[in-house]
């Protein structure tokens, strides 16, 4: 499958529907699973439009904030360490901790989606 910023605009935009409905256990879960996708997508359409050839999330992140797409480092490298807890292990307390965190940053998918189409 080929990575495309419309394939993260799609991402992003699902993600964005799902915040708006009452949270629940399924809202929660939901968001937690579009917000993966997003952060994927987010680093690996970055990458391809860069044009590097490094496959460390990391390090592309770097790359990011050095070429202007993004401004803070270290919440997206706290997207990533969420994204790696909730991959890897089910847990409610993280879970809901990560609902939160997915609320406040979600905008930061939509503020690099700008600079991937400019």
């Amino acid at each position: 499958m080929s990575i495309s910023i419309d394939e993260f605009e799609r991402a992003v935009v699902s993600l964005e529907q799902v915040l708006k409905r009452p949270m629940d256990d399924v809202v929660r879960d939901a968001t937690i699973q579009r917000f993966e996708f997003c952060i994927e997508l987010a680093w690996k359409t970055s990458r391809k439009n860069m044009g590097t050839q490094t496959t460390a999330p990391k390090q592309v992140i770097r790359e990011m904030a050095q070429n202007g797409y993004i401004q803070d480092i270290q919440i997206w490298f706290d997207a990533l360490e969420k994204r790696n807890q909730t991959s890897h292990t089910y847990n409610e307390d993280t879970a809901n901790e990560v609902y939160s965190f997915i609320k406040d940053f979600a905008k930061n998918f939509r503020i690099l989606l700008t600079h991937l189409r400019k």
